[in-house]
Order: C-alpha cells, then sequence, then structure tokens
C-alpha cells in the first residue's frame, strides 16, 4: 500500500486527478507524536500488517497528500472502521453548523484533496448485502446517492449518506475533511472536474490539536483483539 500510495502521487502535475479508496479494516494506535487530542492514531490494516504493520493516518498524509502542488485534485473514500480524521487533513465539515472547523495539527499543504470517511474516529463502519453481494455500507450509500444525484453539493451528498445509514440502521457517521476551507455550498461533488487552488496562506504550519471525541475504549479493544 505504501509504494501504492508513492506511485499515485508520483509526477503529478496541476490539472491531474487522482482518486484512492479503501474499503477494508481500520483501527486505532497509540500516537507517538503527541499531535493527536485523544492520544491516538487512526491506521489502515492492509492484509499483510502483522509483517508490515498498519498504515496510520500521518504516514497516509505525508505519501499521498504533501507531494501535491496546487492545481492537483485528489478524492479519497475511505470505508472502514475508525476513519473519521484517517488522513489527518487539516478542515473538516460541521453540517449542524454549516462551516470548517480546524480539527488537528496537520501541516497545511498546496493540492486540492477531500475525503469521505465511513464513520467518526470512534465508530465502525458496517458491512450491507445487496444483491447477495457484501459491500460496504458507506460504499453503497454513496454510489445509490451519486446514482439518484451527479450533481449533489458537497454538503448535500454529505447529509443524504446519513440518511440513507440511519434508514438502514446504521449508527455510523460519516465525515467530510479537507485540505482547503473552500466554500462547499456553493461547490457540486465531483472527482475529475473543479480543482480548488491552494487557499492556505502558510504551508507545512497547522493549528494545535484541539478535536476531542468520545471514545468507546471497551469496543475499540475488542476490535483490536479481533484484528490482532
Amino acid at each position: 500500500m505504501r509504494q501504492g500510495l508513492q506511485w499515485l502521487v508520483a509526477g503529478a502535475q496541476p490539472g491531474d486527478i487522482l482518486f484512492l479508496q479503501f474499503s477494508g479494516h481500520g483501527t486505532q494506535v497509540q500516537s507517538r507524536d503527541g499531535m493527536e487530542a485523544d492520544g491516538k492514531d487512526e491506521a489502515l490494516c492492509p492484509t499483510d500488517y502483522k509483517e508490515a504493520g498498519y498504515l496510520v493516518d500521518n504516514e497516509i498524509y505525508d505519501l499521498a497528500v504533501t507531494p501535491l502542488q496546487s492545481g492537483v485534485k485528489m478524492t479519497i473514500i475511505l470505508d472502514c472502521c475508525h476513519s473519521g480524521t484517517a488522513v489527518d487533513l487539516p478542515f473538516m465539515w460541521e453540517p449542524r453548523h454549516g462551516n470548517w472547523t480546524e480539527e488537528c495539527g496537520s501541516p497545511h499543504t498546496a493540492g486540492d484533496v477531500q475525503m469521505f470517511s465511513g464513520c467518526e474516529d470512534d465508530q465502525c463502519s458496517m458491512d450491507v448485502k445487496r444483491h447477495g453481494r457484501a459491500g460496504g455500507a458507506m460504499t453503497t450509500a454513496m454510489t445509490r446517492a451519486i446514482r439518484e444525484c451527479p450533481n449533489f453539493t458537497y454538503p448535500d451528498l454529505l447529509n443524504r449518506l446519513h440518511q440513507y445509514l440511519q434508514e438502514d440502521g446504521h449508527e455510523q457517521y460519516p465525515r467530510l475533511t479537507s485540505s482547503q476551507r473552500f466554500d462547499p455550498r456553493s461547490k457540486c461533488f465531483s472527482m475529475c472536474e473543479g480543482a480548488v487552488p491552494n487557499m492556505n496562506p502558510v504551508l507545512g504550519v497547522g493549528a494545535p490539536p484541539r478535536h476531542q471525541p468520545q471514545r468507546s475504549g471497551g469496543f475499540l479493544g475488542f476490535m483490536q483483539g479481533f484484528l490482532m
């Protein structure tokens, strides 16, 4: 996976369009850099994680986000447990307030990256069966939403994901995070068009961590034991 991320961004130039999707296991591990408000890094679990280790959020950020120039657009979809801030993008959209909040100590970068997560950092992403085939609940909801209306704005798409998942009895709450603080209410969701130029006045400097969601330690312990 590390080599795949390096391949994805290698040589990317303004105008290039990149897409990253992961549907699998996610977990949390103890943070070693002190930049997580809750003391935990979110991480992906590759099939060889027992030999190669987890792919933690700040490593994904360093490999896939930091190298991007202004004008390069990347869309990321992570349909896995504990994925809310699993790329460490600095801006999180708050649907209830209609604004971005700066959620972590991630550095600011020049590329245009948006990530839809399957759930919050302290939640699990569920599986579903459609037409006899297994799939992620969030991926299924997103596919359904895009087919319904290809021109949703980013907040409208996020709200529709919440609606579909709630209707299907799932408690998971997808999140939208971004490397740029653009106006998502005036921009239709697209993986191929409308790259946002860099809006960060200073690159490489992030706000101190301050987001402290409540965690369900007992269930987290169960999931980590399951993955081990």
